[in-house]
Parts: C-alpha cells; sequence; structure tokens
C-alpha cells in the first residue's frame, strides 16, 4: 500500500531543499506510488493574497508580508488589475520546497489571469504598467509533492471519488518564467471549501532526461 505524504513536512521558508536528479523517497513506493494528502483547501479566491492595491507605474511591489500560501504543496495564483494594464507583470517567490520561482503574467486590463506554476510564498512582482490597482489570489491548481504522471482517483473526507485534473508536469529545460509547473498541478474533482479533506492516489515518476535533469523533484524552477 503506498505511504501517505504528510501535511505537516518541515520544509522552512527561504531555505532550498530542492534535490536535483531525486531518485528515491520515503514517501513514493517502489512502483512511484504515493497519496498526497491536501488537506481541507479553501476556495478559490482571487483577492485572497493581496486585495486592490495600488501600484505606482512602472515598478515593483513588495510581497514578502504576505502570508505564505496555506497550501501544503503551493497553489497556483491569479493576478488581476484595476485598470487598463495589458503589460507583462512578473511575480517571485518560492515553491514549498524552497526553490526560488518567477512566472510571468500577460495582464488583461480587469480580467482575472491565471498562473500555471504553484507558489508556495511571494516576494515582489514587477511590472510595466500605468499607476492602477493590482490583486493577487488563488486559483483552482494545487500544487504537488512529486513529479506527478497520472492521478489514479481522489479520496474526498474518507470516500473514493473520480480523480479530477492533472496538469502535466513541464519538461522543459531549463524552465522558463512561461513553462508551467515542473512537477504539475491537480484541480480536484471535490469542491474546495476549507472543510472538504482531499487527498489523491498519485503516480510519480524519477526519470531525468540526458543532461542527467529531473528526478522526482522535476526540473529546476526558474527564477527569473
Amino acid at each position: 500500500m503506498p505511504n501517505v505524504m504528510a501535511i505537516g513536512t518541515n520544509f522552512p521558508r527561504r531555505i532550498n531543499n530542492y534535490v536535483s536528479a531525486m531518485a528515491y523517497s520515503s514517501d513514493v513506493n517502489y512502483n512511484g506510488a504515493t497519496r498526497v494528502n491536501f488537506g481541507a483547501p479553501l476556495a478559490a479566491n482571487a483577492t485572497q493574497l493581496l486585495n486592490a492595491v495600488s501600484v505606482a507605474a512602472g515598478a515593483s511591489l513588495d510581497l514578502s508580508a504576505v502570508p505564505a500560501i496555506a497550501d501544503p504543496f503551493g497553489r497556483n495564483i491569479v493576478l488581476v488589475a484595476g485598470g487598463a494594464m495589458a503589460t507583462a507583470a512578473i511575480v517571485y517567490g518560492w515553491d514549498y520546497l524552497g526553490q526560488p520561482i518567477a512566472e510571468q503574467f500577460t495582464m488583461n486590463g480587469t480580467t482575472p489571469v491565471i498562473g500555471n506554476k504553484c507558489f508556495k510564498a511571494l516576494n515582489y512582482v514587477s511590472y510595466t504598467a500605468t499607476a492602477t490597482t493590482l490583486s493577487i489570489g488563488t486559483g483552482v491548481k494545487l500544487g504537488l509533492p512529486y513529479k506527478t504522471v497520472r492521478v489514479g482517483y481522489e479520496i474526498a473526507n474518507g470516500a473514493v471519488v473520480a480523480a479530477g485534473t492533472l496538469q502535466p508536469p513541464s519538461l522543459v529545460d531549463p524552465q522558463t518564467n512561461t513553462t508551467t509547473d515542473p512537477r504539475g498541478s491537480y484541480t480536484t474533482t471535490t469542491t474546495m471549501n476549507g472543510a472538504n479533506i482531499i487527498s489523491a492516489s498519485c503516480d510519480c515518476v524519477n526519470d531525468v532526461n540526458t543532461s542527467n535533469h529531473g528526478g522526482l523533484h522535476g526540473l529546476q524552477q526558474a527564477a527569473a
């Protein structure tokens, strides 16, 4: 029976625990199977992390005081401008391992822009735009602890339900600030509402590419 990935695993903020070409973990069975516990994820919220904060033209905004994202392996983020911001914005932060991570968003005025990388904590956002307001929130894609290629089923409040949607891990090497997450991400079947306790049966792989990059932790995140 696969081991259970515990929520309480300690990955201190800003200490990089990424292991290149990682081959083994006690959380992963010899055949790659593991059960990933997401806890009780909150519903997606486009203003959860930052709510309509004024930003100056063509500058950057410090996000280091924004609380860490509660989901154990991070989550994708959503950016929303309060005006006609239509240029690039790059968010810098860390993943659940403490790896520096950067993701570029092409802003679309007041339309939410959905990210694909799973952040655990934010550092700052840089942008080239006219003065406006900026909100940052969480999306529906949950981070994964290891490079995941299949989700067999989901467990909600102790009952087995159909698997949700897996965004496959990005194999682009080196990663960029526009690639998807190198471990993949997972969107649940069960409603995320802060009460439903959700886990999933995942198949993970430790393969590496011809440059010996990859492993269970996936490729190294893009930091710029």
